[in-house]
């Protein structure tokens, strides 16, 4: 098949520009043209990349610089002849050049499809603002220039679709998660000497607001065994250099730093819990990297987060923005390490992970999309989440 994909911007910016990545890297070695239309790439080079110009929105370019992210600019005959030869195209945000890369594709008789990537609260956050008149207008906004102009919306986890459809969106939604890539398993990694006999908690993703870091440290802080916790924040961004600061009043040091790839998946192997504090999720894909690498996950409970999908019972839950609760459940692990750190407790983690690794989501990706393309189906077939190899 021939897939074009309108995303504003082509890098790693943040998870659905990530998520987005990896999945047309896995498509393109499974043989299928994609054919990249952005105001960013990070390689200009790219055969299948057409450029269109981009923007920062004004009162966010601080943020957006940090992110490497630019909106894109709609130029329809930059659309025209990245889509002439198209099977399908696939707008990622909902954003300025949704509306005319929906118009271009329809045009053209192309098949069009949107993803739900992004929330009102992520651009919110980049703002540094929290207004329930600015979230209407976001959601208003993000119907205007894509929701409401396609039939059909991937969504990565069934909260993402259910929150569309709260929304009044009346396209077919369609779950299917952005998977676990594939590095992302449990190998016999040598737990590092100085860890200790600490409790060993890691976080990984960009230092910012949202994600509710200085709440983790907040939490080490009160907990009764706070000199006996080592806490990883694995990533940069905005807050960094504020998170290092609090970090000075926990009595062991925590590591805020960001880190390779290679040390990611060493500490995701050994250390002892995954904590995610983000109030704002689609799916989350540093917690189900954490779930593939057999690491068990501590998470918010927020309402506007999917990623509590990855807890394995309410003992690793904690509530929304509640730094008493994060340190009783830390508490708790720690006089309970022995079966967090168990066989049994990593097998149970790996079962759980199985439901959302890569090649399950793309087999079902491509399917889907072969089932839109095909003109003997004209009628898009919806099926349920989890049919698809996403739980319920």
């Amino acid at each position: 098949m021939h897939i074009v994909i309108a995303i504003d911007s082509y890098n790693d910016a943040n998870g659905g520009t990530i998520a987005t990545k990896r999945l047309v890297q896995e498509l393109r070695k499974r043989g299928h043209k994609v054919t990249i239309i952005s105001a960013i790439h990070e390689d200009p080079s790219d055969p299948d990349y057409f450029q269109i110009p981009g923007f920062v929105l004004p009162g966010a370019e601080e943020s957006l610089k940090n992110m490497k992210f630019l909106f894109g600019r709609n130029d329809y005959k930059v659309y025209k002849e990245a889509m002439k030869d198209a099977d399908i195209v696939q707008i990622q945000f909902p954003f300025l050049m949704a509306k005319g890369a929906v118009k271009a594709a329809k045009r053209l008789g192309k098949p069009v499809v949107g993803a739900f990537h992004v929330q009102p609260q992520n651009v919110m956050a980049a703002l540094g603002k929290t207004s329930k008149i600015l979230e209407r207008f976001l959601w208003f906004s993000f119907k205007y220039f894509l929701f409401n102009r396609v039939n059909t919306i991937i969504s990565p986890s069934r909260f993402a679709a259910e929150l569309l459809i709260s929304e009044g969106v009346k396209a077919n939604h369609k779950v299917i998660s952005n998977g676990i890539p594939k590095e992302y398993v449990h190998k016999p990694y040598k737990r590092p000497e100085w860890f200790g006999d600490n409790l060993v908690l890691i976080n990984v993703g960009r230092h910012a607001d949202e994600k509710r870091q200085s709440l983790l440290i907040e939490g080490v802080k009160r907990s009764k065994y706070k000199d006996k916790i080592q806490l990883i924040l694995a990533g940069r961004g905005e807050r960094t250099e504020e998170l290092k600061a609090k970090g000075k009043e926990l009595p062991v040091e925590p590591m805020i730093e960001y880190i390779s790839s290679e040390d990611k998946l060493r500490y995701l192997n050994t250390a002892d819990l995954y904590v995610h504090a983000s109030i704002v999720e689609l799916e989350s894909l540093s917690s189900s990297e954490a779930l593939g690498c057999g690491l068990p996950c501590l998470i918010s409970d927020s309402k506007y987060s999917a990623a509590s999908q990855f807890a394995l019972d309410e003992k690793f839950l904690f509530k929304e923005d509640d730094a008493d609760d994060f340190a009783r459940k830390i508490d708790y692990w720690y006089e309970h390490k022995e079966e967090l750190r168990s066989a049994e407790m990593k097998q149970r983690v790996l079962a759980e992970a199985d439901w959302y690794r890569f090649d399950r989501a793309v087999n079902e990706y491509v399917a889907f999309i072969e089932e839109i393309v095909n003109p003997g189906n004209p009628e898009i077939i919806v099926l349920e989440p989890e049919k698809v190899g996403v739980k319920s």
